[in-house]
């Protein structure tokens, strides 16, 4: 191994983790674990007690999966209608992809819901594009404006 440390890096599944130990250490030898004190230390606890469990030769715990709810599914379907829309497609096409063909021959009109609903995609996607996904990201505070919750800074 080059210079005084190594990098380990071990993935199973969809979870990944890197270390970076010392090259003198050896097997069975006392390891100190340094923790960059955040306000988000308490919820990393599971994550380090992961980490820990690697390098006593335990594998990752499994991922469990959850139900998306209404925001995310808001958020993927505002990032649909981004990119639906850098690709040029119309309003009508972008209904189609998300809703079916079937709800926009039965709901398209020039002031229905389905209209409106799209237009409000499209609207919470450039605030998304204009930094709100900073505030998705906990990089910045999230600041709500009054039509359902638009991330624009």
């Amino acid at each position: 191994m080059a210079g005084p440390d190594a990098v380990l890096s071990v993935s199973i599944g969809p979870r990944h983790a890197r270390f970076l130990i010392d090259a003198g250490l050896s097997s069975g030898a006392p390891f100190v674990v340094t923790v960059p004190l955040t306000t988000h230390l308490r919820g990393q606890l599971a994550a380090f007690e992961a980490a820990a469990g690697l390098l006593e030769g335990r594998t990752l715990p499994a991922a469990h999966a959850r139900a998306v709810g209404r925001e995310g599914r808001l958020h993927l379907r505002a990032l649909q209608a981004l990119d639906a829309m850098q690709a040029g497609a119309s309003h009508r096409d972008l209904a189609i992809a998300l809703f079916g063909s079937r709800a926009v021959r039965a709901d398209w009109h020039a002031d229905g819901a389905l209209r409106a609903q799209v237009r409000y995609l499209i609207a919470r996607a450039e605030g998304f594009m204009r930094g709100g996904y900073l505030g998705l990201a906990g990089l910045r505070p999230v600041h709500a404006r009054a039509h359902g919750g638009d991330l624009s800074p």
